[in-house]
């Protein structure tokens, strides 16, 4: 798969199995008819976009060396899922939410939680065996640069 290829959508829990997904729903409370749906990639983009909002500068006084470096670290999670969740099923009073900024900051830790691992893994890039955890909905295609056949980026 090439750079710009597009990686397919994440669904948690991940539809194809079962068993996993009864555990993540049992561990995460989370009803049964509800799934998110994650961006298969991690971008550049969405780096800069997330390194934004988790930095400033703090002037003391008008003395160029005298700035400091601020952290907002809960902004750039805020963030990151923003720019990570496609779309959802999850409802309020029966009725399906639309996934906006407010609404995602509106979210349970046991919802955010569980979408943040997944994020966290793809941002710091992922080693063979953590791409194997990924589930098999994200999975995509590795062209060598030889003339062998495709491999799965993730194997399920």
């Amino acid at each position: 798969m090439g750079a710009f290829d597009v990686i397919p959508n994440i669904v948690l829990p991940n539809p194809d199995k079962p068993e996993e997904s009864a555990a993540f729903r049992a561990k995460w409370r989370w009803e049964p008819h509800e799934q998110i749906i994650i961006k298969g990639q991690f971008t550049a983009g969405d780096q800069e976009a997330m390194s934004n909002v988790a930095n400033s500068v703090k002037k003391n006084g008008d003395d160029p060396d005298d700035a400091e470096m601020e952290m907002h670290t809960g902004s750039a999670r805020l963030k990151l899922l923003e720019l990570m969740i496609v779309d959802w099923t999850l409802a309020q009073n029966g009725r399906k939410v639309t996934v906006t900024p407010a609404m995602i900051k509106r979210l349970p830790t046991n919802y955010a939680v569980p979408v943040l691992e997944i994020c966290d893994r793809m941002a710091a890039g992922l080693s063979p065996k953590e791409k194997k955890a990924l589930p098999s909905s994200a999975n995509g295609h590795l062209r060598e640069n030889s003339a062998e056949e495709s491999q799965p980026l993730f194997q399920s």
